[in-house]
């Protein structure tokens, strides 16, 4: 018979009810069972959760303005570096597992990312010939700090994405890969226009993406294989919230 009962057990034989510390109460409700504290953890978890995403919609939104120029911004060269920022910091807090080579191996993501933009931009051979714009901000050798950030975003938030939706082996990183060539595919136009980065004569070639699929497709490989995430509840939200992005600024 299905139902819900409470029963009361005292940790300590004295004054129970005296303090909330000493009684415990537990809901069996069919065949699952609850304790008021897991319930508390439970609401404080989703709480967090709600409270992050609507700073990530916040600070995209404002992104998004800066950007435009709907309303004139000082501060525009900070827009898109900030909300990357934001996006990574939201992403490591709900990371998990926070272990020290699960961390390092989110570190090296970054790094790599940044040395794609590097070499991609100084050699012209991996997606062709192009330069970065001042929209990403302060730049290390001609690079933005940021590019690796971005990278380091879409192949996590791709990775957790494709993972969570079911989807098996040996089809993830091919997905995966998919998935962040479609974005970049959205991305390009709007690159240009608002001088993220600029091509040669304007014109993005096809081996833009061809190199994208197969550099993305290698990443997500390596994440597979060394499995630095378990869960990060973020990931799917930031993935919808860069593709409006990117869809809304090319409606422009």
């Amino acid at each position: 018979m299905r139902g819900v009962c409470f029963s009361v057990h005292p940790f300590q034989p004295v004054q129970p009810f005296a303090d909330s510390r000493q009684v415990m109460i537990i809901i069996v409700a069919g065949n699952r069972i609850f304790s008021f504290a897991a319930l508390n953890r439970m609401c404080k978890k989703n709480y967090r959760l709600i409270i992050a995403m609507a700073l990530l919609a916040v600070a995209y939104v404002i992104c998004f303005i800066s950007i435009t120029g709907v309303i004139p911004s000082p501060l525009l060269n900070l827009a898109i570096p900030f909300t990357l920022l934001f996006s990574v910091m939201v992403l490591l807090i709900f990371h998990q597992p926070r272990t020290a080579k699960s961390i390092f191996i989110l570190l090296l993501l970054m790094v790599t990312g940044l040395c794609i933009g590097y070499a991609g931009a100084h050699t012209g051979l991996i997606f062709g010939e192009y330069a970065y714009g001042s929209a990403l901000g302060r730049k290390i050798m001609n690079t933005p700090i940021v590019i690796g950030l971005h990278w380091f975003i879409l192949v996590y938030v791709t990775h957790v994405s494709v993972r969570l939706i079911g989807i098996a082996r040996p089809w993830i990183e091919l997905t995966a890969a998919a998935l962040m060539t479609a974005i970049d595919y959205l991305a390009e136009p709007v690159a240009m226009q608002y001088d993220l980065w600029q091509w040669k004569d304007g014109i993005i070639p096809v081996q833009n993406f061809v190199a994208w699929f197969y550099i993305s497709f290698l990443l997500q490989l390596f994440l597979n294989r060394v499995k630095p995430v378990q869960e990060n509840q973020v990931a799917i939200p930031i993935l919808v919230l860069q593709i409006l992005f990117y869809a809304a600024l090319n409606m422009l």
